[in-house]
């Protein structure tokens, strides 16, 4: 290989990939990038600002026709023939990124930037081992190039490393510290370990350094809740829009948030967008039951199961109409389906214990909540219910040390209403 090439692999990843002048675009900023493009076809910087725009977007098409335009512009810069992979590692198209990096390879053989092209390609595949080897490969030849400690942090995630992942993105953070994409990595990583404090933290120092970043808002949406959940999840459908993950997302938050006409129009679009997202159309089910729609949530859950068999959040959704319409032997039948189909989800237990308990049934609750105690010794919601039912059974020491357990556990109760059954039970708190 050439040295001025070498050289160019080597430096141009940090220096080019990610130039200053070259910002995220909002979605609203589409039509200024375009209008610079065509008024100057031969200006690779602007068909690169386009490109990626568009590709933030989502806008997969247009991206790969801007992006190649740029990469034709200069047939000898395996940065630009880098760019028009990343088309391909959004959309996970495998073959054609394996393609791309060829290109990129043809320009710069075995060099840095190439094999953090394949290492990309690799972890579009999700897999692993091979995306670590590739990143390893690029690192012996730049050991503090951003990309190639970026692909690392990615690899290790996959693997659910979190060591190893947090010490790649750390040193891509210092490699380039006006990225956005290391605290992004971060963030989701925390969140996988259900660290979510620290998961907010990354992800608000992501948002802080890329505010139209929509990956960022959809991650941070996720994780919190209310208005601010809303707010980032519109952010994330506004600037990349027709991203059913992202308008199931909203749809989610604004249901939480007792906007049930709200998330029925999201889930609607989502489904819109992708019809085999079979959390969109379990989300529609209980909005429409939230919104009051009885009759249209049971056929929308009914239809969603018949195309999803094995979906355990559209059975434990059409669970709760049954019971919502007081048709209770059916409910707990389904809700049993649903936590035999997702054994680690607690929720269709709990929400059966809760129906038996409203029908002053605690013994058929106490068989529910001793199964969710049994896999999940910590629930806070299941170990308030069983000091309800032990209360009700009159076993007050007992419904005393739930209770207590409850306040100590983990997820979302009502720990004012649970303090105040602890100093109703005889002898006080």
């Amino acid at each position: 290989m050439h040295r001025p090439l070498l050289l160019l692999a080597l430096l141009g990843l940090a220096a080019l990939l990610y130039p200053p002048e070259i910002a995220a675009a909002q979605e609203s900023a589409l039509g200024g990038l375009r209008s610079a493009a065509r008024a100057a076809p031969r200006d690779y910087d602007a068909q690169l600002a386009l490109g990626r725009a568009l590709l933030e977007a989502g806008r997969y098409r247009e991206a790969r026709a801007a992006l190649g335009r740029a990469a034709r512009l200069r047939r000898e810069d395996p940065v630009a023939q880098y760019e028009v992979a990343r088309v391909e590692f959004a959309e996970r198209n495998h073959q054609r990124a394996r393609a791309q990096c060829r290109a990129v390879d043809r320009v710069a053989r075995d060099s840095a930037i190439a094999h953090v092209c394949m290492a990309r390609t690799w972890i579009a595949w999700a897999r692993s081992a091979r995306a670590l080897d590739e990143a390893n490969a690029a690192l012996q030849q730049a050991p503090d190039d951003y990309e190639a400690l970026l692909a690392l942090g990615d690899a290790h995630r996959l693997r659910h490393s979190v060591e190893e992942a947090e010490s790649a993105y750390r040193r891509a953070a210092q490699a380039n510290g006006q990225a956005a994409a290391p605290h992004l990595g971060l963030g989701i990583l925390y969140a996988q370990a259900h660290r979510t404090q620290d998961a907010l933290r990354a992800l608000r120092r992501a948002h802080e350094l890329d505010g139209d970043d929509p990956d960022v808002d959809y991650e941070l949406g996720r994780l919190l809740e209310g208005a601010e959940a809303v707010t980032h999840l519109r952010d994330a459908v506004a600037n990349r829009p027709g991203w059913a993950m992202a308008q199931a997302a909203l749809g989610d938050a604004l249901l939480r948030a007792g906007d049930a006409p709200g998330a029925v129009e999201q889930f609607r679009a989502a489904i819109g967008e992708d019809g085999n997202l079979a959390h969109a159309r379990a989300g529609l089910g209980a909005a429409l039951m939230a919104a009051g729609d009885l009759a249209d949530a049971e056929v929308t859950l009914n239809d969603a199961i018949a195309q999803v068999p094995n979906d355990a959040e559209s059975v434990m959704a059409l669970a709760d109409v049954y019971a919502r319409t007081e048709r209770e032997e059916e409910a707990y039948e389904q809700y049993r389906h649903a936590a035999d189909l997702d054994p680690r989800n607690p929720a269709p237990l709990v929400r059966a214990a809760r129906l038996a308990l409203g029908q002053e049934r605690p013994v058929l609750a106490f068989g529910f909540l001793q199964r969710v105690i049994g896999q999940h010794p910590n629930h806070a919601p299941a170990l308030a219910l069983m000091g309800d039912v032990m209360r009700a059974r009159r076993v007050p020491a007992q419904a005393r040390d739930y209770y207590q357990r409850a306040l100590q556990g983990e997820g979302t109760i009502d720990r004012a209403a649970v303090q105040q059954a602890l100093r109703a039970l005889p002898g006080g708190r």
